[in-house]
C-alpha cells in the first residue's frame, strides 16, 4: 500500500475450536486515567479515500482501522487475532476457509453486522463496475480476478454466508499469507443499505455507518478529521479513548512545532535530517523501529526517457545508499538494492554484482551506461522528478538530483504535487520519474513484486516483461512454500536486472508520541495500529 513516509502469524487458530481474545487497551490496575481521552495525531496529507473499498494508501487506512473492523486484525506486535471473527477453520487442502462471526457485533446505527455484510463488501470490491484500486488483492478468492477483467458476475465471486454469523471463503489456490491479507483496510464489512441511499456520499460524516471502535463525526478538508466511540461496538466497554482527531500536516517541521507546543500527541513522522538529534532530545518519545516499507523510485518505463533501460540503470546504481541512509534520510534505515524489504516472510533479498564495486567502479560503470544511452555532459538528460508535496520528500529528491548532475551531468526539473494530484498523476503515468514508498499489504514478498506485473493497475510505472510474469504466475500456482520462495527471489531477479524501479532503502517507522499515550507496544511491522489499543494517563498538561 502507497505510504508518505505480518511479519509473525498465527496459525493455531486453524483447528476448529481455538480461540484467542481480540486485542484492546488493557489498562494496569491503578492507573490513573486523564479525564479527557482526546487523542491528537498527525495523519500527514489528506487521504486518498475514507471507502475501504478504494482506500489505497496508509493515509486511508489509518482512519479505516478505527472506523471499520474486519475478520481478523494484526495487533501491536504484528500477531493475527480475532476481530470480526471469533473463530475460523481451514480444510484439509487450504482452499476453504469458514469464518464464525461474533454474534455481539453491532454497525454504528445498532444494527447487527452479519456474514452478507462481508459478501456484499467483497463483491463490491471486485466489481469492475467499483474500480477499486486494490481489486487486485483479492485475486487469491476465486473468481476475483475473472469478475475484476468482467469475465464473470460478482455474485460468482468465492465468498458466500452459510448463515447470518457464518462466512465461507474459497480461494484458487491455498496461500499461506490469506490471513494476513484479510488484516487489511480493503476487507472490512460494508453496510449495503447505506451505501445505496447515499451512494458516492455514503463516507461523509452523519451519514457513514462503520463497525469498528470509532465513528466519522467530522471531516474538515485539509484541516483534519474527527472520530468519536462507538458506542455500540462490541467492545465498547474496553475503548479507552474517547475522540480521535487526525490532523492534516504535510510539513514535518510544522509537525514538530505542533507536538511541542502539545498540540499533537502523535506525529507521523520526524523532520529529515533531525532523528538523531531528536532521539537524544525526546529519547522516551521517540518510537523507531524497522517495518515492511520500502522507498525507492519508479521510472515512466513507457515513454522517452526512461523507456531507455541504460538510462534506468545509470541513474540507479550511481546513488551511493549506505551514504543516503546515513546523510541523508538518517532514520536507522538498511540500504537496498531489491524491491521486497527486509523482514518481509520466507525471502532473501537480491544482490546485484555492481552492489559489491568500489566507488570508482560504480561511477565508472554508471558513467559509461549514461554515454551508451546517449547523453553527456556536453548532451545531458534532461528529466522531470516529480514527487508528493512534503518536507521529507522534497528533501530526498533535490539530494537525488544533486546527485545525477554532480556525477553525470544530468539536469532535472522538480515539480511538486498535493497528494491525491499526485496518486491520480501516478494512475495516469503522468510522470516521468518519482519516490515512492510502498508498504505491505500483507507479509509476503508478492505483495511488492506483484507491482511490476503487466496486468496490475499499481504498475505505475508500465513495466512490462514476459519472463518475469511467466515465473510470477507460476509462483501464484505453486503451494510448495521453499519452491514458491525460489520463484520469487526468480521472478525479482529479472526484475531488478531491468530497473523498473530503484529500491533505496528499507524502511522503519519514526515518531515522537507523549509519554502519556500508553497502552500498545511499537511492534507491528506493518505499523498497523488502532486508536482502540491505546489509553492516555494524567498529566501534566504541559508534558
Amino acid at each position: 500500500m502507497l505510504n508518505q513516509f505480518k511479519k509473525i502469524f498465527v496459525f493455531a487458530s486453524l483447528s476448529s475450536g481455538f480461540q484467542f481474545n481480540s486485542y484492546s487497551a488493557i489498562v494496569p490496575p491503578g492507573t490513573k486515567l486523564s479525564s479527557v481521552q482526546v487523542l491528537n495525531k498527525d495523519n500527514s496529507s489528506e487521504p486518498s479515500s475514507l471507502d475501504p473499498s478504494h482506500c489505497r494508501d496508509n493515509l486511508g487506512a489509518n482512519i479505516i482501522f478505527d472506523l471499520f473492523e474486519g475478520l481478523v486484525i494484526d495487533d501491536a506486535n504484528g500477531v493475527i487475532v480475532p476481530a470480526g471473527a471469533i473463530d475460523w477453520k481451514v480444510s484439509a487442502d487450504g482452499l476453504k476457509y469458514t469464518f464464525y462471526l461474533r454474534k455481539n457485533a453491532k454497525w454504528s446505527d445498532g444494527s447487527p453486522v452479519t456474514a452478507n455484510d462481508f459478501v456484499y463488501s467483497f463483491r463490491r470490491f471486485v466489481d469492475p463496475k467499483t474500480a477499486a484500486e486494490m481489486a487486485y488483492l483479492a485475486s487469491v478468492i476465486k473468481n476475483a480476478q475473472n469478475i475484476n477483467e468482467g469475465k464473470q458476475k460478482p455474485e460468482t465471486l468465492g465468498v458466500k454466508a452459510i448463515d447470518q454469523y457464518t462466512l465461507e471463503i474459497t480461494l484458487e489456490t491455498p496461500v499461506k499469507y490469506f490471513l494476513s491479507l484479510l488484516t487489511g483496510s480493503n476487507f472490512v464489512p460494508l453496510k449495503k443499505e447505506i451505501i445505496e441511499k447515499y451512494k458516492n456520499n455514503w463516507t461523509n460524516p452523519n451519514k457513514m455507518v462503520s463497525n469498528g471502535a470509532y465513528k466519522l463525526t467530522a471531516w474538515n478538508v485539509g484541516e483534519k478529521t474527527t472520530l468519536e466511540k462507538n458506542s455500540h461496538y462490541w467492545d465498547s466497554k474496553n475503548t479507552i479513548i474517547k475522540q480521535v482527531n487526525n490532523f492534516v500536516v504535510q510539513d514535518k517541521t510544522a509537525s514538530l512545532r505542533m507536538y511541542e507546543a502539545g498540540q499533537l500527541d502523535w506525529t507521523y513522522g520526524v523532520p529529515p535530517g533531525m532523528f538523531q538529534n531528536l532521539k537524544i532530545k525526546y529519547p522516551k518519545e521517540m518510537r523507531s523501529y524497522p517495518s515492511l516499507s520500502v522507498g525507492y523510485l519508479t521510472f515512466n518505463t513507457t515513454k522517452p526517457p526512461f523507456d531507455n533501460k541504460k538510462l534506468r540503470e545509470a541513474l540507479s546504481i550511481i546513488i551511493n545508499r549506505e551514504h543516503f541512509t546515513k546523510f541523508i534520510s538518517g532514520k536507522n534505515e538498511r540500504p537496498i538494492f531489491d524491491f521486497p524489504p527486509y523482514g518481509i516472510a520466507n525471502y532473501n533479498q537480491f544482490v546485484p554484482a555492481w552492489a559489491n564495486f568500489s566507488e570508482q567502479q560504480v561511477k565508472e560503470k554508471a558513467k559509461k551506461l549514461y554515454q551508451e544511452a546517449g547523453y553527456s555532459k556536453d548532451k545531458p538528460a534532461v528529466i522531470k522528478f516529480t514527487y508528493s508535496t512534503n518536507e521529507t520528500d522534497k528533501k530526498y529528491a533535490t539530494a537525488l538530483a544533486s546527485i545525477w548532475n554532480k556525477e553525470l551531468g544530468v539536469k532535472t526539473e522538480m515539480f511538486s504535487e498535493e497528494w491525491k494530484i499526485h496518486l491520480a498523476n501516478l494512475s495516469n503515468k503522468n510522470f516521468e520519474i518519482t519516490l515512492q514508498l510502498w508498504s505491505a499489504d500483507y507479509n509476503d514478498a508478492q505483495n511488492f513484486l506483484g507491482l511490476l506485473e503487466s496486468n496490475n493497475v499499481q504498475n505505475v510505472g508500465g513495466f512490462k516483461n514476459a519472463k518475469f510474469d511467466a515465473i510470477m504466475h507460476q509462483a501464484e500456482k505453486e503451494s510448495d512454500q521453499n519452491k514458491r520462495k525460489k520463484l520469487l527471489e526468480e521472478a525479482s531477479k529479472v526484475a531488478m536486472d531491468e530497473f523498473p524501479v530503484s529500491p533505496i532503502y528499507s524502511s522503519t517507522n519514526s515518531r515522537l508520541i507523549k509519554n502519556y499515550v500508553q497502552g500498545a507496544n511499537f511492534h507491528n511491522p506493518q505499523d498497523n495500529y488502532r486508536s482502540k489499543e491505546f489509553y492516555i494517563v494524567e498529566h501534566d498538561k504541559k508534558s
